[in-house]
């Protein structure tokens, strides 16, 4: 049982109190030295007082003082006690309510003493190189070093159910708002996003930058809008067995990234996605989905709400006529309309991804109108060679090359994967040249991922790109493309 310290000091003091009183009295009642002959002929001859009643006298009054010592000493140790008590709550109520500060692999954080307000600050940089050759007439596209992301990212949470998210992009020579959206949190089923940010259709789209398996996105990610401006509804349903989005956009074009719409058209788009064993942490993670999106755009001569497209080796894949005339201009003009069945599979050191894409087009160059179908599918491995799970949302190395006492060589990953695009065969001659524009292009690829940490990545990936025309007069050639990438995040 503890004895609170304000105890043990009353004790103390009552104690020595009671001491001081023992010694006077012991003092009063104690035996006098024999007097002298003198002073006992004196004391024969006068009267004295009764013995008891001075001995008694003297003893009360000498408690009295030590009484009246000790309960001013007591008066004052509790009031010192009660100083100190009042000094020391402030000082717990004032360390309580100062927020905590904490840097770790997952960012700078800061947080309220009540967790209702946080920011934190993280970020990554991609820097590549591209190695390209070709066999046929085209000649291949420049080799060349680049800082392919340079992306901070603020994100911060107000009164807990209230959060922002900034992301610029710094890479390729430009500066880029990628992400700027505010969103409100209530329930795990129920969230509102209000803003700039990814459309809820590409699966591997929906993927963050530093978590695919490849350096570059396959070629179904072409066919969906990078960021859009918009508004969403999502959430978790059936303890995240069941995810959802629906929401209204703006209606970027393929591959595009807007700020703002030319026509008064927006796009609905919705997605829902279902991982059955997501409760269960022994099973496989899969998951199986669909997403689409419909809405009507038109373009103009200087902005035709048209997509292009780029090989897995960022070059120029197809494009649409266009030398800024009206007879020679093709332009979105009516609805479009995309479709994505989507799944994947992880289970243990093994994941694939899997995705299809469509993307239809109503066009207009001059008085010609047609509605314009391209298609695009790829399947995607990979398998952890050092033992690590695989997951959709990214690899913690089970032995990182951190410095820490458990540290290792971090985790190899071999990667694997083949894609096909197919134009529409309608767009050919009239809104697509069909001397330069191929008709489809079949695209494989393998690579090595050495993952020294979860966010330090050094990837190789060889992309090879055949690309077959609508005609035998198609000059195109067979694209060979050796990528590298260092990734550093936090």
């Amino acid at each position: 049982m503890s004895v609170s310290p304000r105890f043990i000091s009353l004790a103390l003091v009552l104690g020595a109190s009671l001491a001081v009183s023992r010694d006077a009295h012991a003092q009063t009642t104690a035996p006098q030295e024999p007097a002298s002959e003198a002073q006992r002929t004196t004391n024969a001859t006068t009267p004295a007082p009764p013995a008891n009643a001075a001995s008694a006298n003297g003893v009360t009054q000498q408690a009295a003082t030590n009484d009246a010592a000790a309960t001013a000493r007591i008066q004052a140790l509790e009031d010192r006690i009660a100083t100190l008590e009042k000094a020391e709550a402030k000082a717990k109520a004032t360390a309580a309510a100062q927020p905590t500060v904490t840097a770790t692999r997952d960012g700078l954080n800061i947080r309220s003493a009540d967790n209702a307000f946080t920011f934190r600050l993280r970020g990554y940089v991609q820097s590549d190189a591209r190695f390209f050759g070709a066999a046929g007439p085209v000649a291949p596209g420049s080799s060349t070093f680049l800082l392919r992301r340079v992306r901070p990212i603020f994100e911060a949470t107000a009164y807990k159910y209230f959060g922002l998210r900034l992301m610029p992009d710094f890479g390729n020579g430009q500066t880029v708002l990628y992400d700027a959206y505010v969103e409100a949190k209530p329930t795990a089923a129920l969230n509102l996003r209000v803003g700039k940010f990814k459309p809820p259709i590409g699966l591997e789209r929906l993927q963050s930058a530093t978590d695919v398996r490849f350096i570059e996105r396959g070629l179904p990610t072409s066919l969906v809008p990078n960021r859009d401006v918009g508004v969403q509804l999502y959430g978790d349903l059936a303890a995240s067995r069941i995810q959802y989005q629906v929401g209204a956009f703006d209606g970027a074009p393929d591959a595009a990234i807007s700020d703002g719409d030319v026509s008064t058209g927006k796009d609905v788009v919705g997605r829902v996605f279902l991982r059955p064993f997501a409760t269960l942490a022994s099973a496989p993670d899969v998951g199986l989905g669909v997403a689409g999106s419909s809405g009507k755009e038109r373009g103009t001569l200087t902005a035709t709400s048209l997509p292009s497209y780029k090989t897995t080796g960022q070059l120029s894949l197809f494009r649409y006529r266009a030398d800024g005339t009206a007879p020679n201009t093709v332009i979105a003009q009516g609805r479009r309309t995309r479709v994505s069945p989507q799944g994947y599979l992880y289970a243990g050191p093994v994941g694939v991804l899997a995705e299809y894409v469509r993307s239809t087009q109503h066009v207009k160059r001059a008085t010609s109108l047609a509605a314009l179908s391209t298609d695009a599918w790829q399947v995607s491995g990979s398998w952890l060679l050092t033992g690590e799970h695989e997951s959709f949302t990214g690899i913690a190395p089970n032995h990182p090359l951190d410095g820490g006492s458990t540290g290792g060589l971090g985790a190899l990953e071999l990667v694997a994967r083949y894609g096909v695009l197919t134009t529409d065969a309608d767009a050919f001659p009239l809104f697509a040249d069909p001397t330069t524009q191929p008709r489809q292009a079949r695209a494989a690829g393998v690579g090595l991922n050495w993952r020294l940490t979860r966010g330090i990545v050094f990837e190789t990936n060889y992309e090879r790109t055949r690309l077959y025309g609508p005609t035998a007069a198609t000059v195109r050639s067979t694209e060979h493309a050796v990528l590298t990438r260092l990734q550093v995040g936090f």
